[in-house]
């Protein structure tokens, strides 16, 4: 599935932090700029179609409106995540709106020194954001603006002009129907058709569309929405792996083993063996992700940097 997310600014206009531990986000995106630093475990990014493997101290960029899923090796991957408006300081930097970023891991790019800066940002703007002491507005905004002025001086970009801007975004939008669509009929019989005739769109525009948005067909992403859905079963042990399969969407269970092992080297059984250990306590309701409370954050984070 190719999911939109609509970020709340609700402490900060501009600007969202979170700490967040993940066993699978399916394919998403969102209207905001998006820096990835990775507190814990080993995983995947998937941007553009391409794996990015990741690990504890690695960061990830990823554009506005771009397509991506996050996939953890270990039993979870922890992420620090900092949400950038694209219309973040617009009176100052109007440029950003249309600008994408073709490095996905600034690491590649970027001199340890900027590299270390940009960490270190990352640190103190989480910090800053999740105390929400007297005045921290504006600490905030002077940080999360060195982090984009190092971006922009180390990382390649491509400047997208308006026509193009307008089209990606439209494109975005539409996606967002789409994964309405399909999040709420994915366990059940669902075909490109379908989805075709609710956009009232040809079933080969829609095709192309899907497949130039997310570097990946339609029944690739429906496929990853299943697995998901499965993912949140798999370690009910009151459920047989066929029931899992059949509530998921999937119509057989050699179906749910091959999303298996093409996303987690594994089969469904060696999964639920492997990943039968809980999130953090409140995740109950979730198995694939669980976001920390602020203060949860805080304590997380001051254990990762002590370490």
């Amino acid at each position: 599935m190719i999911e939109y997310e609509i970020i709340k600014h609700d402490r900060l206009s501009g600007i969202r932090v979170f700490l967040n531990t993940i066993r699978i986000r399916s394919l998403h995106m969102h209207q905001d700029i998006e820096i990835m630093l990775v507190t814990g475990g080993n995983g995947t990014i998937v941007v553009r179609n391409e794996r990015y493997p990741v690990s504890a101290g690695d960061t990830v960029l990823i554009n506005a409106w771009e397509a991506h899923e996050i996939l953890a090796a270990d039993d979870s991957l922890t992420v620090l995540i900092v949400q950038i408006s694209n219309h973040f300081l617009r009176e100052y930097c109007r440029i950003l709106r249309n600008t994408v970023f073709l490095d996905v891991l600034p690491a590649k790019v970027l001199s340890p020194a900027a590299l270390s800066r940009i960490k270190e940002d990352i640190y103190t703007l989480s910090d800053l954001y999740l105390r929400a002491e007297e005045n921290f507005e504006l600490a905030c905004i002077s940080h999360a603006a060195d982090l984009l002025y190092l971006l922009y001086s180390g990382l390649h970009t491509e400047i997208l002009s308006e026509e193009d801007y307008s089209k990606r975004r439209k494109n975005s939008r539409r996606m967002n129907r789409i994964a309405d669509y399909i999040s709420a009929n994915c366990q059940s019989p669902i075909r490109l058709s379908d989805i075709a005739e609710h956009e009232g769109l040809t079933t080969t525009h829609l095709s192309h569309l899907i497949s130039e948005s997310l570097g990946m067909s339609f029944r690739e992403y429906l496929r990853d929405k299943r697995l998901e859905c499965s993912v949140q079963m798999i370690a009910d042990p009151t459920m047989t792996l066929s029931d899992i399969a059949a509530a998921s969407g999937f119509s057989e269970l050699k179906y749910m083993t091959q999303a298996y092992r093409k996303t987690f080297g594994m089969t469904p059984a060696e999964y639920r063996r492997n990943r039968n250990i809980p999130l953090p306590a409140g995740s109950r309701d979730n198995l694939s992700e669980y976001i920390y409370s602020p203060s949860e954050a805080l304590e997380m984070l001051q254990r990762t940097k002590n370490n």
